[in-house]
């Protein structure tokens, strides 16, 4: 009876999972991760299943008081269990790591998954998100992409690594300082979704998030026409701050910043943002808006996060 006890309990655990998790892809790429991933877990069954049936099975058998199986202390050796151990194991990991190796290379994060995507480049600094839509607009923790449109993402970090993570569009890339990294892929149906840092990297972890809005085009050219603030203001502010209270909008950087900030982080953040003292005011800061966003504490106000 433990065992479908720990299955369900696990299911309805996981189920969690579901309302922004890779269960529910809304893309084409998040949708073939599913399935691999479905798929790898069925392909370890044959080599799970045996040990987690095996082990309470010998335990209850052969226990000191009480155990029915029989006592052969000169056994030492079975072909046939030897085969159906190794061989076993030996075709399931040759089979997985062909299936790996496939879907890896069909799924190329450099590759374009259409004609023509559209380009966003993305900056990374704890605890906050840079887009950039080159030569048309910026924003900070937003980003808002057309439905069943291919989309290039350029993405570095300033400060600490992140790791950018889409999980119903794709999987996640690392972003590091001095380094360049795409992300291909390809939107789904009319969706709000939500990205974040994967990559634990100091104080406000749990703050890392962005919001993704898949839109009609027609929504999406509207909001290219966005008012928008000066982007003097964001490079300023996003130098000071270590989180962002919401989202907003900005002027596009001017042409090829991004190449730049990616060689030299110092251009996005004053550096040491990760590290902050204790009695920082900023500190205590972000310290009231994780309990709130944790759920620890029901009854401390959200804290402005700056």
């Amino acid at each position: 009876m433990a065992l479908p006890a720990s299955f369900a309990v696990a299911a309805l655990w996981l189920s969690g999972c579901a309302e922004n998790g890779v269960m529910t892809p809304s893309g084409p790429i998040a949708a073939a991760e599913k399935s691999h991933m479905i798929w790898f877990f069925l392909w370890m069954l044959p080599v799970c299943l045996p040990i987690l049936i095996g082990l309470p099975w010998i335990c209850i058998k052969y226990r000191r008081k009480g155990g029915k199986g029989a006592y052969r202390p000169n056994w030492s050796h079975s072909t046939m269990a030897e085969t159906l151990i190794w061989g076993g194991s030996t075709l399931t990991v040759i089979l997985l790591g062909v299936l790996i190796w496939i879907n890896t290379i069909g799924e190329d994060p450099y590759k374009h998954t259409g004609a023509n995507p559209i380009k966003v480049q993305v900056v990374g600094s704890e605890w906050k998100w840079m887009f950039i839509y080159p030569g048309k607009m910026a924003t900070v923790n937003k980003v808002v992409l057309p439905q069943h449109t291919p989309v290039e993402f350029d993405i570095t970090a300033a400060g600490a690594m992140q790791s950018f993570w889409i999980p119903r569009l794709a999987g996640q890339i690392y972003a590091m300082p001095g380094m360049q990294t795409k992300m291909n892929m390809t939107t789904g149906d009319l969706a709000k979704l939500e990205g974040f840092n994967s990559q634990f990297n100091g104080a406000a972890f749990p703050l890392d998030k962005f919001e993704v809005d898949v839109v009609s085009k027609q929504d999406y050219e509207s909001f290219l026409q966005s008012p928008r603030q000066p982007w003097n203001d964001l490079l300023t502010e996003f130098k000071k701050v270590a989180t962002w209270n919401g989202p907003q909008i900005f002027d596009a950087p001017p042409k090829g910043w991004w190449d730049k900030a990616s060689m030299d982080p110092s251009m996005v953040t004053n550096g040491g943002a990760a590290i902050l003292d204790d009695h920082d005011p900023e500190q205590k800061s972000i310290d009231e808006a994780i309990h709130s966003e944790l759920h620890l504490s029901q009854n401390k106000p959200q804290g402005d996060a700056q």
